[in-house]
């Protein structure tokens, strides 16, 4: 089935979109978790429901956030406005979407639609790290969001299986059609496979191979974090799924970086308690284990075919690891001061350009191997510099609420967070729209520490203890 004709995506997309935002805005919190589990589901919707409406399905999670936007900073909750974040670096935010916004004033880009695409890609999901911190009310109702969500894991990571044993010729095999990127060709593990590289729920690999690390990641806060049965759910059963789809999608950046994960989060746990348990480290070396024995007993066929990735790939993993410091330095010769404007080398931009009938750009923004390199060449030397700064004061953020919090779920999960951020911090978050959320959101969440409470507010008389109080005893109690 084709795709819709523009003007008529254009005239839906406007009155979905006003439905969406006004019931959004209704409940700002239950938006954001609603925008959390679209971001896992929109491939989905993409690839088997509604492919003709793939463009506007893209967009969904956005317009989802936007109504929480509206409501969360222009006409905020009484519980909210009784507290204060102090985020960290508020300077250096704002002077980095300063610059980074500048990049939207470049000539070269041709047309504000674009130049407004480009801002959404760098910079939509920031304003989700102001919300995080007050997403929660009390630990119960941390532990119980987030382990159900972890439990969505469990479906996708099921219909994964299913796609590596059907082929690739498969109808479940298939990747989202877009009139902004075209992508039909299902990829195989190469060396004459027969084995479909899954994508999951997602519209292609990237997104998938996003999914399994940060749920990897999630789950080994909520491992050392829970103390009751469903902490079995996650060893024995989420864990081990997440390993068998890590290994089915091919993605050798993935499989190593939740070993790099699980190794640091072990060597962290042997010097210093985290978690609420006694010890965790039983819990990491049996969930090693099961992992193990499980793919390697029921899917030894996944194993097979990775490591016949592996072998046959042209490039190696330490090649990639270099690859983004390499392009930097090879864009740092080909780059002006302003480079060629915010969003220009986003592979949607070309096609949306001939879409709008916008002219060819002066200059053609370079491609390069990494997403580095297209943020140089994109903001130019200052917009580079500000960008990655601001990635580093969130890496910088996770790791203080680690290492300031007492042990509690809450500490595991900074834990996991700061090692998904450090992991990331030269990978794919402008280019990739499910990493760009996944980060901003673990983001705010460790921000949750610097809540304060104005003085002369009202504390509310609730028995159950607030996650601010548990983690700083002078803040109040629960924010309801």
């Amino acid at each position: 089935m084709k795709s819709l004709p523009i003007d008529v995506l254009i005239l839906i997309g406007f009155f979905a979109s006003t439905l969406i935002i006004l019931i959004s805005g209704m409940n700002w919190r239950r938006a954001i978790h609603a925008a959390l589990v679209v971001a896992l589901f929109e491939g989905a919707i993409r690839k088997w429901i509604l492919p003709q409406a793939s463009e506007l399905v893209y967009f969904l999670k956005d317009i989802i956030l936007l109504g929480a936007y509206f409501k969360f900073f222009l006409s905020p909750d009484t519980d909210i406005r009784r507290w204060r974040l102090d985020a960290p670096a508020g300077l250096v935010i704002m002077i980095s979407c300063m610059v980074v916004l500048t990049g939207a004033f470049n000539t070269n880009i041709g047309s504000p639609v674009l130049a407004a695409y480009g801002v959404k890609v760098y910079l939509w999901y920031l304003p989700l790290g102001f919300m995080m911190p007050y997403l929660f009310r009390s630990d119960k109702e941390m532990a119980n969001t987030l382990f159900i969500y972890s439990l969505i894991s469990i479906p996708i990571c099921l219909l994964g299986i299913a796609q590596f044993f059907a082929g690739p010729d498969s109808w479940i095999n298939v990747y989202a059609k877009s009139q902004f990127a075209e992508m039909n060709q299902v990829s195989t593990f190469g060396g004459g496979s027969e084995r479909a590289r899954i994508t999951g729920t997602f519209s292609y690999i990237t997104g998938h191979s996003t999914f399994v690390v940060f749920f990897f990641a999630l789950c080994l806060g909520l491992l050392s974090g829970l103390k009751d049965k469903r902490r079995w759910v996650i060893l024995v059963v989420i864990l081990p799924l997440l390993a068998a789809n890590a290994l089915m999608s091919g993605s050798r950046g993935a499989v190593f970086t939740m070993i790099l994960m699980g190794a640091f989060f072990t060597l962290v746990s042997i010097f210093k308690k985290v978690g609420t348990g006694r010890n965790v480290i039983p819990y990491i070396v049996l969930a090693g284990a099961v992992i193990m024995i499980g793919v390697s007993s029921f899917l030894g066929s996944a194993v097979k075919e990775f490591e016949n990735r592996r072998k046959t790939a042209d490039d190696s993993v330490t090649g990639r690891a270099l690859t983004p410091f390499a392009t930097v330095v090879t864009a740092a010769s080909e780059v002006g001061m302003a480079g060629y404007g915010i969003g220009m080398s986003h592979p949607a931009l070309e096609a949306m350009r001939t879409t709008l009938k916008v002219p060819a750009p002066r200059l053609r923004c370079p491609v390069y191997d990494s997403e580095m390199g297209q943020v140089l060449a994109e903001l130019g030397f200052v917009g580079f510099v500000m960008w990655y700064l601001l990635r580093i004061m969130m890496l910088l953020t996770c790791w203080e609420a680690f290492s300031k919090a007492p042990p509690s779920m809450f500490q595991s999960l900074a834990l996991v967070f700061f090692c998904y951020h450090a992991i990331n911090i030269s990978g794919s978050m402008v280019l990739n729209h499910t990493a760009n959320l996944f980060i901003c959101a673990s983001w705010g969440f460790c921000m949750m520490p610097r809540l304060k409470l104005l003085i002369g507010s009202r504390r509310p008389q609730v028995q159950t203890k607030s996650i601010a109080q548990s983690l700083k005893p002078n803040l109040a109690t629960n924010r309801k």
